[in-house]
């Protein structure tokens, strides 16, 4: 039997995954002091899906956890994603781009009339282009350091990543099945957890990572789930792989279909899929039906169920809950690794150093409640006003999802537009989407506002947009990029973190 300390010496993360494993590397990284160990079920698959991060991951492997440029791209092969492309908000074959790399939005409608020509960012989207430049001469020019990016991920080659890093760095891996979690006399704690040999464990502090069933926070200790279901009507997922013909888009899609929306997640080998729908409209053949009639070639699929909503608490008595068993929201702007950063970090900085440390316990679970009820209004505004279908889903959509905490942000967006023009500061400053993401998607699903004043003269927007577009135009595919990186001086690729000026900065 394994004896915990007096003081919070200890910590067991139950589950692995992404969520299990960046914790223990964030943990024995900024807090080594402590004993890790990582207790994951050999039984319990992952949900192997292509995934969509958004920049703060590329902050948080590189400049927070330090890990290796080169050694991240030979082992996990990342694609680039500069944004979300959105078949969204009007019918035909409108779209629009939500860029990681901001610009004068309502100048781009005042005198271009394209919305999507903002930033370098939002072209290389509609371009399909990554920020690796060559001039008539062939010399090659990197931006990678001046225009934010996230990545695609295949699941499956991240986990086993991060597990090799957390092996690297001291983390105690155990390939266990925990067969009871045994709580303390008042049910406010865990006191010990059973695995599947007879042992009995305990440490001063448990990770709950054990994914939708919540097996500590909620099953054990009682944590009541608040569901986001009045504003986020879909429940289930179709996921299959479909072939891109070697051609890596360098952006996340999200597509609008009959009861819900698809994602594309671009990898190196093919685009991974996922169908999102309400199964009060769509029954899971028909869903798997307009999934092939979209995506020739689609491979075989597979059906994921999920409930939106988080947890009462992130932290309970001697247990926080990261991931999905704290929370989850479908991934229409790529949120789940997101907030597990977010999660992670504030775990990092309030770390008790005592078992009497018990008023931050409260102070966190506001906090962190308060970004996921943003997530879920945030994502309630791509349903209310979006008008590419008129199928009974969307019009439900428009007609019944709640707002909630949005709803004055939008009426501000009415009477000012847009938010991101304004000099007083109406809004605490967001650690997940604050005033140009709501003008993107406002703007771009068209809903009315009364516009200020542009930011430049015309003169000055046209010139700046001339040479935005030839450096567009310059740019290499992503997969060309590669290819010539692979050739490269191996700084290029690292001048994302070591160039003075480079974005990725931690926080």
């Amino acid at each position: 039997m394994t004896q915990a300390s007096g003081e919070y010496r200890t910590v067991g993360i139950i589950g692995g995954g992404t969520a299990g494993y960046l914790t223990a590397l964030a943990l024995r990284k900024k807090l080594p002091h402590l004993q890790v160990t990582l207790i994951e079920s050999p039984t319990i698959p992952i949900i192997g899906v292509g995934e969509g991060t958004t920049p703060i991951m590329v902050k948080f492997l590189h400049a927070y956890l330090e890990r290796d440029v080169h050694e991240l791209y030979e082992k996990v092969q990342p694609t680039w994603k500069f944004g979300v492309k959105f078949e969204w908000g009007q019918p035909g074959d409108y779209y629009f781009n939500y860029a990681f790399h901001p610009g004068p939005i309502l100048d781009a409608v005042y005198y271009g009339g394209e919305f999507n020509e903002y930033s370098l960012g939002s072209l290389l989207i509609s371009n399909e282009r990554a920020p690796i430049v060559t001039n008539e001469g062939g010399q090659l020019t990197s931006l990678i350091d001046r225009i934010p990016f996230a990545y695609h991920l295949d699941n499956g080659r991240f986990v086993a990543y991060l597990k090799e890093q957390a092996v690297r760095d001291g983390v105690e891996l155990l390939e266990r099945s925990v067969t009871e979690f045994v709580p303390t006399e008042d049910g406010e704690s865990l006191d010990h957890i059973v695995t599947d040999d007879g042992e009995e464990r305990r440490f001063d502090l448990y990770v709950d990572c054990t994914g939708f069933r919540a097996e500590i926070i909620g099953e054990t200790l009682g944590s009541p789930f608040h569901s986001y279901e009045g504003s986020l009507f879909c429940d289930r997922a179709i996921v299959a792989n479909v072939p891109h013909g070697g051609h890596i888009k360098p952006f996340t899609t999200a597509e609008t279909m009959n009861a819900g929306w698809c994602w594309n997640t671009p990898s190196v080998e093919d685009d991974h899929r996922g169908y999102v729908f309400s199964s009060q409209f769509l029954s899971d053949d028909e869903a798997a039906e307009e999934m092939r009639s979209k995506n020739e070639g689609i491979g075989d699929h597979r059906v994921i169920r999920f409930k939106t909503g988080r947890r009462e608490h992130f932290w309970k008595g001697n247990v926080v809950a990261i991931g999905n068993s704290y929370g989850f929201v479908e991934p229409l702007e790529s949120t789940g690794l997101h907030m597990i950063i977010l999660e992670i970090n504030q775990l990092v900085l309030n770390f008790p150093r005592s078992k009497k440390d018990t008023a931050i316990r409260g102070i966190v679970n506001r906090t962190l409640n308060a970004h996921w009820d943003d997530v879920r209004w945030f994502l309630a505004v791509h349903y209310r006003f979006n008008k590419k279908l008129d199928t009974p889903f969307w019009q439900a959509c428009r007609n019944a999802v709640d707002l909630g905490g949005a709803q004055e942000r939008v009426d501000l967006f009415q009477e000012r537009t847009p938010l991101t023009y304004r000099q007083s500061q109406f809004f605490k400053p967001e650690e997940v989407f604050g005033d140009f993401a709501y003008d993107v998607l406002l703007l771009g699903q068209r809903v009315q506002g009364r516009y200020l004043e542009a930011s430049q003269p015309r003169v000055e927007w046209q010139k700046r947009v001339e040479g935005l577009r030839q450096l567009a135009d310059s740019a290499l595919t992503q997969e060309r990029a590669f290819e010539t990186l692979a050739g490269a001086p191996p700084q290029i690729l690292g001048s994302m973190v070591t160039s003075p000026n480079t974005w990725v900065v931690w926080p």
